[in-house]
């Protein structure tokens, strides 16, 4: 694949992440459950910590795929060959990183 193609399918990687994220903060889930939504034992425990999980990790969801979109270019000059490769990690470890932030929120502000 050539180092342009590369390019355009990390940014188009990172778009389609931010449209699932955009969709999942415009329709929440109202109630708890084992499907949809940030789903963890601390997010599940009751509705109060339910409702906040699912707004705040909407919002950080949002945030940190919108810092995804610094990854393609920046790889494109550094390592062109491996573009799509490395923005799909970068991206990946700050979609993980969600979890640290909702939970260190939760805990935060709820106390159990």
């Amino acid at each position: 694949m050539s180092n342009d193609l590369q390019l355009l399918w990390a940014l188009g990687y990172c778009f389609f992440m931010l449209v699932l994220f955009l969709i999942v903060k415009k329709f929440p889930p109202k109630k708890i459950n084992y499907y949809y939504g940030y789903r963890t034992n601390r997010s599940m425990k009751n509705e109060d910590t339910w409702k906040a999980a699912q707004e705040y990790s909407s919002k950080k969801s949002i945030e940190l795929v919108l810092w995804s979109f610094v990854f393609p270019p920046l790889f494109y000059f550094l390592f062109p060959e491996y573009n799509f490769l490395l923005s799909v990690i970068a991206h990946t470890l700050l979609v993980l990183s969600i979890f640290y932030f909702t939970e260190k929120y939760l805990k935060e502000r709820f106390s159990n």
